[in-house]
């Protein structure tokens, strides 16, 4: 499947969740807004024929239809190969009250050996730090490497939005490079931001 048709195919399964999403009244369900990194020009990291803004944005589209059908509200950043500056992205989680920012990247290393998940948050935020710890412990017991790194940066310290930017995997090393193109493993780290996110929330 080429990566433009699996991108159409994501979507159509984001909306069909969000159309047959069950629960609560959308007012009274928590909001996750999904950030996927880069767009347009901004590219991200490119190995081969990999660009990292087009693997985030489909597994975005895949995380945000697992939280729909878990009973969530959800706001994505970007739909589309488009930029979003940096302070629309904290503006809009601001904005529609959302209990949660997961901002989405891959990432790249000189050394090919390196995998595993990175996540950087606002060590002047102690909700977003909690946040942090919680998606990281989840995400081991998945078998993960995750390393948690404080970052001073403004999209990451929103005063009212825990917020969390996940480096999913190495792009670089060839084994994640494999399953970091697979839909099944996006269905994976999915169902694990949904327990991360419950039990940040308090639900789990």
């Amino acid at each position: 499947m080429r990566p433009s048709t699996r991108l159409v195919f994501a979507f159509l399964l984001l909306l069909l969740a969000l159309v047959q999403a069950p629960g609560a009244d959308a007012q009274e369900r928590p909001v996750i807004v999904i950030d996927a990194g880069h767009g347009g020009s901004e590219a991200g990291v490119v190995v081969d024929d990999l660009v990292e803004k087009d693997l985030v944005l489909r597994l975005a589209f895949v995380t945000a239809a697992e939280f729909v059908r878990e009973g969530f509200d959800v706001r994505l950043t970007r739909s589309g190969d488009y930029a979003v500056p940096w302070a629309d992205r904290r503006a809009l989680a601001e904005s529609v009250d959302a209990s949660l920012l997961i901002m989405l990247h891959m990432i790249r290393s000189d050394d090919p050996a390196r995998h595993g998940a990175e996540i950087y948050f606002s060590e002047e935020a102690p909700s977003s730090l909690e946040a942090a710890r919680v998606f990281g412990e989840t995400l081991e017991r998945e078998g993960l490497a995750v390393v948690l790194e404080p970052r001073t940066a403004p999209f990451l310290e929103s005063p009212s939005v825990p917020t969390v930017m996940i480096e999913a995997g190495f792009l670089t090393n060839p084994v994640e490079r494999r399953i970091l193109q697979t839909d099944e493993y996006y269905r994976v780290l999915a169902r694990r931001f949904v327990e991360a996110a419950r039990a940040t929330l308090g639900g789990g």
